[in-house]
């Protein structure tokens, strides 16, 4: 009989705080059904339950602590009305459905996304249709498991006009999903630790520039899209057997330039594409630096750099336009000093092809062994017109 007055006031406690527990979960939301549109909402520094719904035309902004927390079931913040903007808020615990998200934004234009937080959550933001929208500063991570069971960063689906910068994006699947995606722009967003940074499919005018990606499995995989250009971008640590910094795949008017792809186990790789140009960009260090498979149509490698790199090409398929790059392995000599090498720059070697097929060859890679053999193939090979081969190498 003693426990009693101890059994008591643990229901009262109980008692107590499940009320106060269900006023924070609807008080949010009262505060939004009750705004007029067009309305700035001030969150506190304190943490607001979810889920919760957004109707009408609002601006809603939080502090450094403000957090929003899901009830793992479904999408956190759901988005259902034109020009609503969700600003330095932390949003939290989403469901671990397939579409289920931190923020999400269904069949609505101009959502501004803008300084906030998304974490265990499945998708960080999903967009479902609409137009006009912008995905700013925000840093996303999903849930500690293998990417396969994660969702992506921001997985945009059937939208246009949408500009993603600046955002940091880590532990998903893909950092940016494009499906049916018009007209998108991703600029100087950090993607790493994840499946691929940039995925494209069925999409068309898409440009990144100047992002950096690394230590996913690919920085872009790009598939069945039209109209898209990579430009200064940086692509380091693929590193997966399958890795690559650039994997362009059935793709059509795709324009690769001035980019940094290093330290990857390929840096660019064609396949079965058309009207492709790949200019100034720098391949450093990679195990295999430009590769081409398929029926490509029309490619264009022109004016890049090829320094370090463990077998720097290895093209099959179609023959490419191949001229005006540096080649860190030519050499030859330049007599009316144009700057063009007066013996083409063969790709195709043995010493390569033996390298690919015995991987532990290349613990050899620049030995005196392996420059010996590399110059007497070089010496004592005959020309094949069936082959590719870059008729104005650099020399400086």
């Amino acid at each position: 009989m003693r426990l009693w007055p101890c059994y008591l006031f643990v229901i009262l406690c109980v008692l107590y705080v499940h009320p106060m527990d269900v006023r924070a979960a609807n008080e949010l939301q009262l505060q939004i059904d009750k705004a007029q549109p067009g309305q700035t909402i001030f969150l506190e520094n304190r943490t607001y339950a979810g889920p919760v719904f957004i109707s009408k035309p609002l601006t809603i902004i939080g502090k450094q602590h403000t957090v929003i927390e899901g009830d793992s079931q479904g999408d956190v913040l759901v988005i259902q009305a034109d020009d609503v903007t969700i600003e330095s808020l932390t949003i939290q615990a989403s469901g671990k459905g397939k579409q289920q998200a931190g923020i999400m934004i269904d069949k609505v234009d101009r959502a501004t996304i803008v300084s906030n937080s998304l974490q265990q959550v499945q998708n960080g933001i999903f967009v479902r249709g609409g137009k006009g929208h912008r995905i700013q500063g925000n840093h996303i991570v999903s849930y500690n498991a293998h990417f396969s069971k994660r969702g992506n960063g921001i997985h945009l689906l059937a939208t246009n006009d949408t500009t993603i910068d600046k955002n940091q994006i880590t532990t998903v699947q893909d950092g940016v999903y494009l499906d049916d995606a018009t007209a998108t722009q991703i600029q100087e967003n950090t993607i790493q630790d994840s499946r691929y940074a940039v995925h494209f499919m069925f999409s068309q005018n898409g440009q990144v520039k100047r992002n950096h990606f690394s230590n996913n499995i690919n920085g872009i995989m790009a598939m069945n899209s039209e109209q898209v250009d990579l430009v200064e971008n940086r692509f380091e640590q693929h590193l997966n057997y399958r890795g690559y910094g650039v994997l362009i795949y059935e793709m059509k008017d795709v324009n690769v330039k001035d980019n940094e792809l290093f330290y990857n186990q390929n840096g660019l790789e064609i396949q079965s594409s058309e009207y492709i140009q790949v200019e100034g960009n720098t391949f450093g260090g990679n195990t295999v630096g430009f590769a081409t498979s398929g029926a490509n149509k029309e490619v264009i490698f022109h004016q890049n750099e090829m320094a370090g790199n463990i077998v720097q090409t290895r093209l099959s398929g179609n023959l490419i336009e191949l001229d005006g790059n540096y080649w860190d392995d030519y050499h030859s000599y330049d007599l009316d000093g144009d700057g063009i090498g007066e013996i083409p720059y063969e790709t195709y070697s043995a010493s390569s092809e033996w390298m690919q097929r015995h991987p532990h060859l290349q613990f050899f890679f620049e030995s005196p062994a392996m420059t010996i053999w590399q110059s007497m193939e070089k010496m004592f090979s005959i020309s094949d017109q069936s082959k590719n081969r870059d008729h104005e190498p650099i020399v400086k």
